[in-house]
């Protein structure tokens, strides 16, 4: 695949995307190694499979190395960044290798603001279910795999494809999926959501002449993004236009079903394991093109009831005085109100939702949209914002939101604090049984979810009450 390069190095190795791109290569026979600022359990897994890992960043750490990878995330004044172009090393954004692995071979990119990861994580399973033996690359870790790559033998690579910062126009796919679009990351363009929607044409434009993009039937820019092309283009969603539905839902209590109907197979029954409509939504994506490449009903039936849900999505971690403890990747205000949608839906009594923003940038933009959001929420704990990197904007913060969201639902009752130990301890001073406790965010929040759950601090707030 990588035709003059043996030895590897990923700057950041730790983050998803490139971790899993270490552990396709070092399964592949290259020599990878990497480096970050601290361990974690998925550096410890490509530790496991040979990969050397350094926990700081030097210009030594490259010593030797024939490619360095970098990622969007790593500022310009890395000492291993810098050194490599110093010393003339090949220099490679992270998706410049995951276009190496799409563009060579059966890609199967999927895309779109919300669902990236779920409907990555169900397709790769159905291909293994059906014995396709794919390669995957997710967003996020896959409980099934054990980890956020799988390395196949076949020529099909499933990989989520990030809009954020154009880096998917250098994909070349057989088959796109675009789960939906929204404004987000709209620092990548200039602050222009024209520019953003013109990136997913130009992403469209860029799929094989051969292959076909898969679109949600209800997006409203559907016929924008259409116009004028010649791609082959295939729908999925409630409405009876769609080529492929999602029919006879049934929103159960930790489960949902449902029937799919379409033109290449007789209409089937599909249970989920796992909760909400956004998630029937990123079943029949991953259905759809399932069924395009001829795999049987069946699998596709025994694929998606063995899914339990990717890490941070509507993840259960545990209990709390009798109350679930559920953490999710949500950060952007559509992704709030379906989680929050779907822990009502589950919920015996109230939900509890801790939301910690994330970006200034983002906060900023959607400040009227978040205080929106909570509506299906009963408490509402807000963190301080995740910079992400990002310089401090003035009035971009969790005190401007408890204000506009107060503003929004009045009565609703909202704390804002900068201390998680303080939002572990209102959570035990309100929560009762049946509850639903929810931590939200693309930052570090999930530590509080787990905190919740610890056996010891348990014990330490109630000795301390």
């Amino acid at each position: 695949m990588l035709k003059g390069f043996k030895k590897i190095h990923f700057i950041g190795i730790g983050g998803y995307g490139m971790s899993a791109l270490a552990q396709v290569l070092i399964e592949e026979g290259y020599q990878v190694s990497g480096s970050d600022i601290s361990s974690s359990s998925r550096i410890d897994f490509l530790k496991e499979l040979g990969v050397e890992i350094y926990l700081s960043h030097k210009a030594e750490n490259i010593n030797s190395v024939d490619l360095v990878i970098y990622s969007t995330a790593i500022p310009g004044d890395n000492p291993e960044l810098l050194a490599a172009k110093q010393r003339g090393i090949s220099l490679w954004h992270r998706s410049e290798l995951l276009a190496e692995l799409i563009n060579s071979r059966y890609g199967i990119a999927i895309t779109g603001a919300h669902g990236k990861t779920t409907t990555t994580s169900m397709l790769s399973l159905i291909l293994e279910e059906a014995s396709a033996d794919p390669t995957c690359i997710i967003g996020g870790e896959l409980p099934n795999f054990g980890s956020n790559a799988r390395v196949g033998d076949s020529e099909y690579v499933v990989a989520e494809a990030c809009e954020s910062d154009h880096s998917f126009l250098r994909y070349s796919p057989q088959i796109a999926v675009i789960t939906n679009i929204e404004a987000d990351h709209l620092e990548h363009y200039n602050g222009s959501f024209d520019q953003l929607l013109k990136s997913y044409r130009q992403f469209i434009e860029n799929i094989d002449d051969s292959g076909k993009v898969f679109i949600y039937s209800e997006c409203e820019y559907h016929d924008y993004l259409l116009e004028g092309m010649s791609k082959n283009c295939k729908t999925f969603g409630f409405s009876q236009d769609a080529d492929f539905r999602a029919t006879d839902l049934k929103l159960n209590k930790g489960t949902t079903e449902f029937t799919i109907e379409s033109d290449l197979a007789d209409s089937f029954k599909v249970e989920l394991m796992v909760p909400g409509e956004h998630n029937i939504l990123n079943a029949l994506a991953a259905a759809s093109v399932a069924l395009d490449l001829k795999i049987s009903p069946t699998a596709i039936k025994r694929a998606l009831q063995k899914f339990t849900g990717a890490k941070r999505r509507f993840m259960e971690i545990g209990q709390l005085q009798g109350a679930t403890i559920v953490d999710d990747y949500a950060h952007h205000p559509t992704e709030i109100k379906a989680t929050l949608k779907t822990a009502q839906e589950q919920s015996d009594n109230k939900v509890i939702a801790i939301f910690q923003p994330h970006r200034f940038t983002r906060t900023q933009y959607f400040m009227d949209d978040f205080a929106s959001s909570f509506e299906e929420a009963d408490t509402v704990i807000l963190h301080k914002v995740f910079a992400a990197g990002e310089d401090e904007i003035p009035g971009a913060n969790s005190k401007n939101l408890k204000d506009k969201i107060k503003e929004n639902v009045p009565g609703l009752e909202v704390y804002v604090t900068d201390d998680m130990e303080d939002i572990a301890e209102i959570v035990s001073n309100i929560v009762d049984k049946g509850d639903y406790v929810i931590t939200m965010g693309a930052g570090d929040i999930w530590k509080v979810a787990h905190w919740l759950v610890d056996e010891d601090y348990q014990k330490q707030l109630n000795s301390e009450g």
